[in-house]
């Protein structure tokens, strides 16, 4: 694919539009909208959500067999002796069957019971089936059976799972921050009038709450959508912001994006000055803050692009940041920015081929003059470094049809 830059470069210089012209091919376009890949879909789950692993209602949607069994004992080899109390999916499989003897990945005493879930192509015969097992008891298991099927609509779906967010029984509890990591957000932000702003506060000072999901309980204070409570959390969220903490602290990135929806402008204030632009912020910090801006970015409508622009360019002083905020401003099409950033690339504390990847990113998909000409100066103090950025971009892009 880069071997065809030389006449691509030809023929937009005989035009008297050069950016122009360049940014109008497939080819280039395609460049210009690989920033995206570069970057985190915020909209297919919840961005604050960490190590999401599927859920027990996915589980079921994607089983042939699922079914409440107990064991009974070991069977031949490494297989166990499964007796079947209900059978929930896959029944035509099952028919006459009280037991089944199939190897299981979990070790439980006999007499546990267990949900027991059989995978393989829709036509498979039961023998060629692998199993996976998950622990139950009757609370949990009632649960699981009383859930809505993958068929409702997610937004009702989710209203099911809001009781059960920090159950005390910790598979409860588990699955259905599962349920809410895996929504798209604007599903979550739906069901947000029904979640207990109260129970969000404690859960996000209870060191008994895993860290992990406190990003989401950040999120969802932010959802608030009376006043007084907004200005409550707001005040609460600010507290926990300025509470002095370790380098890493997860979920704060969800207090933080929280923050945003509900302080807006004043918001976006206290984000930059004390994480942003503040060259002693923790590298954990920054990181977090960086993914809140990304998430009021495509969710937040309070505060302009303009602003937001001019806040994540802050991150352009440190080299450790600057790829990722690059790659953003190119996204979020910050052109005002081309000066400043085609000038770093011959700086030496930002010769690092992710960042020069970023800048020549930039540079190709910013459709000004002065990005073009920059980029041309460019290939010619540095071919070589030019070159690898360019086919490594285009390696790790596509075109969609919209740009063919």
């Amino acid at each position: 694919m880069a071997s065809t830059w030389p006449s691509i470069i030809w023929m937009a210089k005989k035009s008297n539009n050069f950016a122009a012209t360049l940014l109008s091919c497939a080819m280039c376009a395609a460049y210009a909208l690989g920033i995206a890949v570069l970057a985190a879909d915020t909209a297919s789950a919840c961005p604050f959500c960490t190590a999401l692993g599927p859920s027990l209602g996915q589980q079921r949607q994607q089983a042939i067999v699922v079914a409440l069994a107990e064991l009974a004992g070991p069977a031949a080899g490494r297989r166990s002796n499964l007796r079947l109390h209900r059978v929930l999916e896959g029944a035509t499989l099952l028919t006459g069957k009280q037991t089944l003897e199939v190897e299981i990945d979990v070790t439980v005493k006999p007499g546990s019971l267990l949900l027991v879930f059989g995978n393989g192509p829709p036509d498979a015969p039961l023998d060629k089936l692998t199993w996976h097992a998950v622990p139950v008891d009757e609370t949990s298991y009632a649960y699981f059976a009383r859930a809505p099927s993958a068929k409702t609509a997610l937004a009702e779906r989710l209203r099911y799972f809001v009781p059960f967010l920090e159950h005390r029984d910790p598979l409860i509890a588990e699955d259905a921050y599962l349920e809410f990591g895996h929504a798209p957000f604007d599903q979550v932000a739906s069901v947000g009038e029904i979640l207990s702003l109260a129970r969000l506060r404690d859960w996000l000072t209870d060191p008994r709450v895993q860290p992990a999901h406190k990003g989401f309980y950040g999120l969802a204070l932010g959802l608030a959508g009376d006043a007084s409570a907004r200005r409550a959390n707001a005040a609460f969220l600010r507290k926990l912001i300025l509470a002095p903490e370790n380098d890493f602290r997860a979920g704060f990135d969800g207090v933080l994006g929280g923050y945003l929806l509900l302080a807006g402008r004043d918001g976006l204030d206290l984000v930059e000055s004390r994480y942003l632009s503040n060259p002693r912020a923790a590298d954990g910090d920054v990181r977090h803050a960086l993914t809140a801006l990304r998430f009021y970015h495509e969710y937040g409508h309070e505060i302009s692009v303009a602003r937001q622009q001019s806040a994540l360019r802050q991150l352009l002083a440190r080299p450790e940041f600057s790829d990722a905020a690059i790659t953003d401003l190119a996204r979020w099409k910050d052109w005002d920015a081309v000066e400043r950033i085609g000038g770093l690339y011959e700086q030496p504390a930002y010769a690092q081929p992710a960042i020069h990847r970023a800048i020549v990113g930039y540079l190709l998909a910013c459709p000004t003059a002065k990005a073009a000409a920059m980029l041309a100066r460019l290939r010619e103090n540095d071919p070589q470094g030019v070159a690898a950025a360019e086919k490594i971009l285009s390696q790790t892009t596509s075109v969609p049809q919209s740009a063919q």
